[in-house]
């Protein structure tokens, strides 16, 4: 009988201490303005933050790839469900430490404009950027599958590059996005559609491939074969110029702008890619000395031959590798040109190699293009890709 309420004592303490043990996972707390739920002894994963009815979550976020608690190092390496859903944020940039971004974790985060994914991702899940404001995104390689609905209803989407990996989209995956006019896809194999409605009621996308034959299997297949929908293309080939300045963000970090309707390969001082983005910008955090770091402009098929460096240090700066170019942006389906571009001559073609424009600089106003298409803009050895 005592031998028997020593057993019993012995299975309540390990019962408590495993709840115990669970109990302290359970953990949520508030750090660099973004609320975490301790995962296990040492990662931590982005919550929800909600106060008086509405997410706490605006502006820029930058997600740290480590936090610290109560005194421990944890890594972060996950966005739970609905994490930013319905939030103010605007631009999000995830480190390569998170693995697992969870169902509509930005959902319907309207004023999200720009998004850098995590190298890591191998699935980008149901609903995770539907209703937002994302006009270009580059999925990493490693990531095979687009999930439920991911970029439904994302009505400035534009420009979407896909990685040869990526085998299934499902289901209304970029259902509604009606300004979606042009997909780089990497993936020789036509990647399998699960489900309908992925692409309901779009028509005149431009698909990019890496080759002849990629497009020759792409025609063979029931959806990307549509040619109401989409028109099959090889890689293009294009040179980018630009100049690589930057501001101080939050004292500690360099926000540099990227754009020209591209992705980039940025590479860290050790040569390793870091990172790949198709955002507005991207925010290098300044470390305590000098580091040389190279972007590389891509369409996920190709690496521009042009390469860039950039110098960031505890100063705060960013070298300027490039001579004055012209300035080159869209108003209302207007070309406007300004900026070191005398004596030159503009040329503006369409994405597949047809001219459009051509003369002397002098009249810096180029109206009247066709709209909803993709140009590419030269002036003398600047070139530019802008969307009408």
């Amino acid at each position: 009988m005592m031998k028997k309420k020593i057993i019993t004592s012995k299975i309540l303490l390990a019962l408590t201490a495993g709840m115990l043990s669970l109990g302290a996972w359970a953990q949520e707390f508030e750090t660099a303005g973004l609320r975490f739920n301790v995962v296990n002894d040492r990662e931590a994963e982005v919550v929800q933050s909600w106060a008086d009815g509405a997410s706490r979550y605006s502006g820029v976020v930058l997600i740290p790839e480590t936090v610290n608690y109560a005194g421990d190092n944890y890594q972060v390496t996950g966005i739970a469900a609905e994490a930013f859903s319905h939030s103010g944020v605007t631009e999000v940039q995830i480190p390569n430490s998170v693995t697992s971004i969870g169902e509509s974790a930005f959902a319907y985060a309207e004023s999200l404009r720009s998004i850098t994914l995590p190298l890591n991702l191998h699935t980008v899940s149901k609903t995770m950027l539907a209703g937002t404001a994302i006009e270009n995104i580059a999925i990493p390689e490693g990531v095979t599958t687009i999930g439920y609905g991911a970029f439904q209803s994302c009505s400035q989407l534009r420009t979407v590059m896909l990685p040869s990996t990526l085998s299934l989209i499902d289901a209304y995956g970029f259902n509604n996005c009606h300004n979606l006019f042009e997909i780089y896809c990497a993936a020789p194999t036509p990647p399998k559609a699960s489900g309908w409605a992925i692409f309901i009621g779009l028509s005149g996308i431009d698909v990019i491939l890496p080759d002849d034959e990629a497009v020759e299997a792409y025609a063979k297949n029931s959806v990307w074969g549509d040619s109401e929908t989409f028109s099959l293309w090889t890689d293009e080939d294009i040179s980018v110029s630009m100049m690589l300045t930057g501001e101080t963000f939050r004292n500690n970090w360099m926000k540099v702008p990227l754009g020209n309707n591209l992705a980039y390969r940025i590479y860290g001082e050790d040569g390793e890619q870091m990172a790949l983005t198709a955002a507005d910008h991207y925010y290098f955090a300044i470390p305590n000395h000098p580091v040389d770091f190279v972007v590389v402009p891509t369409n996920m098929i190709n690496d521009c031959d042009d390469q860039f460096e950039i110098t960031i240090g505890e100063y705060s700066y960013v070298e300027q590798i490039e001579d004055e170019h012209p300035n080159i942006h869209v108003i209302d389906g207007t070309i406007y040109i300004s900026g070191d571009n005398h004596g030159k001559w503009t040329t503006v073609y369409d994405a597949y190699g047809n001219l459009w424009y051509q003369r002397p600089s002098i009249n810096n106003v180029i109206s009247d293009l066709p709209r909803n298409r993709v140009y590419i803009v030269i002036v003398g050895n600047y070139v530019k890709k802008v969307f009408l």
